[in-house]
């Protein structure tokens, strides 16, 4: 008994009240692989993961999170309960170990099941909900009117996961809908009627009409292969990633096994597999009529001979035309299938880009976060698109439609982002701006880099020498060599840009000779952790040591760094900024410390100040970061964030002033610093191996 029953699975995802044809993101059903794991050869396995709390993180997210939960069930041998425990351990262990390292924290809430033999698996952590009906009519959990039954803790939250599972048999017929917690508000005789309809398709559309808010669910009906269907459905295939099979040995027609029993999985409800079977016929279609024209002109071209005379076709030359024939027309005939194949497909992909923008545009503006939600979903469905065909306009006006929604509700400043700089092989980490001058740190190559910038600091100088020979790995200053340096600053007091390496050198360029450096090394570094950062501030110089949990500060004394260095936090009761990204230090002598979670910790002489955001949009939360710069001619700070691919602008006090973002965010992949100047009115930001800029105002 391989095979008892197939499946056909079905989607709703519903908005704002309105049904948006994308999958929800999180839901993925799987059969098994080619080689999966012992015991695991017949299974079905589906899963349905979606947003927990106030940060909802990107689709590709839950995507992944899916296909990993497959991956793993596959994988893993042993019992069924065993192999669901372990896809939850072992993903909510690695959202967990994510979620204290600093970064932006998710939660996730993940509904699992697993058809084996004649019965059903299933397994869940957060609020997931699943209602079956087989012989009998059943919920997961079993009572729905408690909230402690259904809101477990979801997946990142803790070290060991809250994992609840049972079992059920199944009979041929028997439908089941996994979603989230928005099926225990429906109408639960309503909900059962919906369940009984004639096939899945009714049963998707009796459940749609019962949605009025928001619903992410995923439906299934068991039936024997043998039974045909009356929906449109298309076969599955495996996805989970398996090594290349060995070539099958040569069989002869008596030798031949027997065929494999049909896939267990077909999705129902969707019309995109029999569309795409439509426009392979299509192309079929346009090939044979070619063929019938070409005989046509052969026909012409080579009639008949007259009689008592030798036909042309007898000729050499006709032989060879007659080999070669054939094979242009086979050509010709795969070219047209599989350019028609992939119009169809793309085509479609666009279709469903429209049907989710109108369904957005439906939505009315008063519900916020339905209305955020399609709008995300438009730009998921648009990159898909994209990956099969890029640049074309109506998807390119459907993403900047989504980003400017998106955008006005989230007070997002988006901007059209050009590079400024690139320097091959590099990775650009620190910047530093002074007058006209910009000076960067590749920390991949180990050099230092200025850029003297044009007056209206929107273009570079070309004659300007691109690179300072003293600041570089192994270079010598005297009896000194440069180590790995960690960091760059400017000394006003000076005019002279300054690196600090991780031995403790200290290495000084005049900005008007930049071949003019000295160097000196630092006492007390083998107290340091791991420093990353560095300021000059009153004539000291600061270090910032996460790891040591600790800002080192040097006094200079004639020009020189003498004596060891003092501790900035003493006594009692020490702050703990062992997550710190980054520091800054104000005109007036205040410390802010920004630490990976976006918290910004403020300190006057070594004792903590009261601080706090405020006016942040609700939508985007700052809760991760990469560096700080101060603008003290305008009192504004500015915050990357890597994560968000955005730069936030905020007062002194922490107050929301704007926050931008590319209109290609390819841009900011690999944002990691910025400085601003307010009198250009311009943001230089470091991405990759570009120095990019960002206007702070919008072109008009």
């Amino acid at each position: 008994m391989a095979f008892d029953f197939e499946a056909l699975v079905g989607h709703l995802y519903i908005v704002g009240g309105r049904s948006i044809s994308a999958p929800p993101p999180g839901a993925l059903v799987e059969v098994a692989p080619r080689k999966a794991a012992r015991g695991r050869e017949t299974d079905t396995f589906f899963v349905l993961v979606y947003p927990s709390g106030q940060v909802v993180a990107p689709p590709a997210f839950y995507e992944q999170m899916a296909a990993l939960a497959a991956e793993r069930y596959f994988t893993t041998s042993g019992s069924i309960t065993a192999a669901l425990r372990n896809v939850f351990a072992t993903l909510n262990g690695d959202l967990h170990e994510h979620n204290i390292s600093g970064k932006r924290a998710y939660e996730a809430n993940m509904l699992c099941a697993v058809l084996h033999d004649q019965e059903v698996y299933l397994a869940r952590v957060g609020s997931g909900i699943a209602f079956l009906s087989a012989e009998e009519q059943v919920t997961f959990p079993e009572d729905l009117s408690k909230d402690e039954a259904i809101f477990r803790p979801p997946m990142g939250v803790h070290p060991v996961a809250d994992v609840r599972m049972t079992r059920y048999p199944v009979v041929s017929g028997s439908r089941l809908i996994l979603g989230d917690a928005g099926l225990a508000d429906l109408d639960r005789d309503k909900l059962w009627a919906g369940l009984k309809a004639p096939d899945i398709a009714a049963a998707l559309s009796a459940l749609k009409e019962m949605v009025t808010a928001q619903l992410t669910l995923l439906a299934v009906e068991f039936v024997p292969p043998e039974i045909p269907v009356a929906v449109p459905t298309r076969e599955a295939e495996s996805t989970v990633r398996q090594p290349a099979p060995p070539e099958p040995e040569p069989t002869t027609a008596e030798t031949l096994p027997p065929p494999p029993p049909p896939g267990k999985l077909a999705q129902a409800a969707e019309s995109v597999g029999l569309r795409a079977q439509q426009g392979t016929a299509n192309v079929a279609q346009r090939a044979a009529s070619a063929l019938a024209g070409a005989d046509t002109l052969l026909d012409k071209a080579l009639p008949d001979p007259k009689e008592g005379q030798r036909s042309w076709i007898a000729s050499p030359a006709a032989a060879g035309i007659a080999v070669l024939i054939p094979v242009i027309v086979v050509v010709v005939v795969i070219v047209m299938w599989l350019a028609g194949t992939g119009e169809s497909e793309f085509e479609l992909c666009v279709e469903e880009a429209t049907q989710a923008t109108q369904t957005a545009q439906g939505i009315a503006s008063s519900d916020v976060q339905g209305t955020l939600a399609a709008w995300n979903a438009v730009l998921a469905v648009v990159n898909r698109c994209d990956q099969m065909r890029a640049g074309d306009p109506t998807l390119a006006a459907y993403t900047r439609q989504a980003q400017s929604v998106i955008d006005h509700l989230s007070s997002i400043e988006r901007r059209d982002v050009y590079v400024l700089k690139s320097f091959r092989n590099a990775i650009l980490e620190k910047i530093v701006l002074s007058g006209l001058d910009l000076y960067m740190l590749d920390t991949q190559n180990q050099q230092v880099y200025r850029v003297t910038l044009t007056s209206d600091g929107r273009g570079t100088v070309p004659s300007a020498q691109e690179y300072i020979p003293a600041m570089r790995i192994n270079a010598t200053i005297g009896q000194f060599r440069v180590g790995n340096m960690i960091d760059i600053a400017w000394s006003d007091d000076d005019a002279e840009i300054v690196a600090v390496d991780q031995n403790g050198l200290v290495i000084n360029c005049s900005a008007r000779l930049i071949g003019t450096c000295g160097a000196q090394r630092l006492q007390g570094t083998e107290r340091w952790g791991n420093p990353t950062g560095i300021t000059l501030w009153g004539g000291k110089l600061y270090i910032l040591d996460p790891e040591a949990n600790q800002l080192w500060r040097y006094e200079a004394t004639g020009g020189s760094y003498l004596n060891p260095p003092i501790e900035y936090f003493t006594g009692e009761g020490r702050p703990d900024i062992r997550t710190a990204v980054d520091f800054a230090i104000d005109d007036n002598g205040v410390v802010f410390v920004l630490l990976a979670n976006g918290t910004l910790i403020k300190f006057f002489s070594g004792t903590q100040q009261p601080f706090g955001y405020a006016a942040f949009p609700e939508s985007q939360p700052l809760t991760s970061a990469n560096d700080l710069f101060l603008d003290s001619t305008q009192q504004l700070m500015y915050i990357v964030s890597r994560a968000e691919r955005t730069i936030y602008e905020t007062t002194y006090a922490g107050a929301f002033v704007n926050s931008y973002r590319a209109f290609d965010e390819n841009m900011f992949v690999s944002l990691s610093a910025v400085v601003a100047d307010t009198n250009q009115q311009v943001i230089y930001a470091l991405s990759g191996n570009s120095v990019l800029i960002v206007e702070r105002q919008a072109t008009q």
